[in-house]
């Protein structure tokens, strides 16, 4: 599924914004690239508006996998090439949040965890921006349902 411009309330400057601002309050922290928390994953609609451009404007595939294709891969997230995320700047929310909240803590993150409350704040703000887009119950993701090959 395509996103046009009519697929989303807000324009698209500002659903970059937003997303800016959720994600500015997501403490970084050094990845050693241990890729331990770099699976299947899923994003939202109005990530997906971000992962698509910066796939075209850099030239890269859009990867979806059978189950069978990930564990052929020792189940890593296909955009893991060269030891790296290829779309890291664009990364989801789930990805950014690895590492940084307590039910998905890193060995190598002790520093910069953030409170159930800071956990809150983000995910009121990221809900509300999916009912703005319409995206609350649209996936968009690396992993193909329903197929074993």
């Amino acid at each position: 599924m395509s996103l046009t411009k009519g697929d989303y309330i807000l324009t698209k400057s500002e659903i970059v914004k937003r997303l800016e601002e959720i994600y500015s309050q997501i403490p970084e922290f050094e990845c050693r690239h241990c890729h331990k928390c770099c699976g299947p994953i899923v994003w939202f609609k109005p990530e997906e508006i971000l992962i698509r451009d910066f796939m075209k404007d850099n030239n890269l595939e859009y990867i979806v996998w059978s189950t069978r294709q990930f564990e052929d891969n020792s189940m890593l997230c296909p955009y893991i090439k060269n030891d790296r995320c290829v779309i890291y700047p664009v990364r989801p929310i789930v990805c950014r949040l690895q590492g940084t909240v307590l039910d998905m803590l890193c060995k190598h993150n002790v520093k910069n965890v953030m409170s159930k409350g800071e956990l809150y704040k983000i995910k009121m703000e990221f809900e509300k921006l999916l009912e703005e887009t319409e995206g609350k119950s649209v996936f968009y993701g690396t992993r193909k349902y329903g197929t074993k090959s």
